[in-house]
């Protein structure tokens, strides 16, 4: 009996030791949970946003709060100046930009050359000014050439801005004609248009590897031509001249009277000529733009050969047939195919 209850007693006291060492183990093992260290300021600076680049926002005014009082001014100091309104770039923009143009009728989409501001220049005091007929800034016309057996087209392209002009025609050979002449027969009349209708200040003509230039110079008179080989020419003149291309705008501009005569001063290329042109009557002509009322003109007076040409009454006063035989007698013949517009 006393010795159960010593072996009772030896086993309560080592249980007391194993749970007193338990315990104190995992008091030692236990992790220490440190407050979470405090976070570092960080330095935050706001930055306004910058208004877009096509919009112009005016910076908005800032009122004294009621609380803060003003801080006294000297006498002496002065206000800085305040900021310079940024311009609106948008306004800007559309003041740049042209003024796009009404859609215009079909009556309406001309350039009306008379209305212009006229072009200061020399212009000659012996031909009155006339009022000018409406040409579109752009016309294109083609042709279609007969020279003899030869055959060819021809384009004469009209630009004008109100105030300066230019033309150009070039002629090719086609069909069996183009296997034998591969060359190409360009001219070119640039100058301005005045109150009297066109004043020329530049001409070339090219023919084929034939090149030459003339210069007009309406305040000495005298136009200067530059020839392929040689020395330059002079030619004198007063009051107004044209030149080969320049003069059928000139009647489209002008618009011979149905019946009467009318003389230009005319410069081909080789000589300066004087030309009377004879109205011959208003006719009707087949073209291939349909019957066309047209202006008869021939030129009368001279030992130049023939020329004579058809002036469409509806289509500008454009010329849609013209005649003419050249210095050995061969005629050509000019049949219009297309106008533009």
């Amino acid at each position: 009996m006393r010795r159960s209850v010593r072996l009772w007693g030896w086993a309560l006291a080592a249980s007391l030791l194993l749970h007193l060492g338990l315990l104190g183990g995992l008091a030692w093992r236990l992790p220490q949970w440190a407050s979470p260290p405090e976070p570092q300021a960080i330095d935050v600076q706001l930055v306004p946003t910058p208004a877009p680049a096509a919009v112009a926002v005016a910076p908005p005014r800032r009122t004294p709060s009621p609380h803060k009082a003003a801080a006294p001014r000297s006498s002496t100091h002065r206000p800085p100046p305040a900021p310079a309104p940024e311009p609106k770039i948008e306004a800007a923009a559309e003041a740049a930009a042209p003024e796009a143009p009404a859609d215009p009728g079909p009556a309406d989409n001309v350039a009306m050359i008379q209305a212009s501001p006229p072009v200061a220049g020399p212009v000659s005091a012996d031909v009155p000014p006339v009022p000018l007929n409406a040409l579109p800034p752009r016309i294109d016309l083609r042709f279609q050439v007969r020279y003899g057996l030869a055959s060819g087209e021809q384009s004469l392209v009209w630009v004008n801005d109100g105030e300066h002009y230019t033309l150009t025609s070039v002629v090719g050979a086609t069909g069996l004609t183009g296997v034998f002449y591969r060359g190409r027969f360009v001219q070119t009349s640039r100058g301005l248009v005045t109150p009297r209708g066109l004043q020329p200040e530049e001409f070339w003509d090219q023919r084929g590897d034939k090149h030459s230039s003339a210069r007009f110079d309406a305040a000495q008179g005298q136009i200067t031509l530059m020839p392929e080989k040689g020395a330059p020419r002079h030619f004198s003149y007063q009051g107004t001249v044209q030149d080969a291309l320049s003069l059928f705008f000139q009647f489209a501009l002008t618009a011979p009277p149905p019946d009467g005569q009318q003389t230009y001063r005319v410069f081909n290329g080789k000589k300066l000529r004087d030309y009377s042109y004879e109205v011959r009557g208003v006719e009707t002509l087949d073209t291939a733009l349909g019957t066309l009322r047209t202006l008869h003109l021939a030129r009368v007076g001279d030992s130049d050969g023939r020329f004579e040409a058809w002036l469409a009454i509806d289509r500008h006063y454009l010329p849609v047939r013209v005649l003419r035989s050249d210095d050995e007698g061969h005629e050509m013949e000019l049949r219009v195919q297309s106008i533009t517009p």
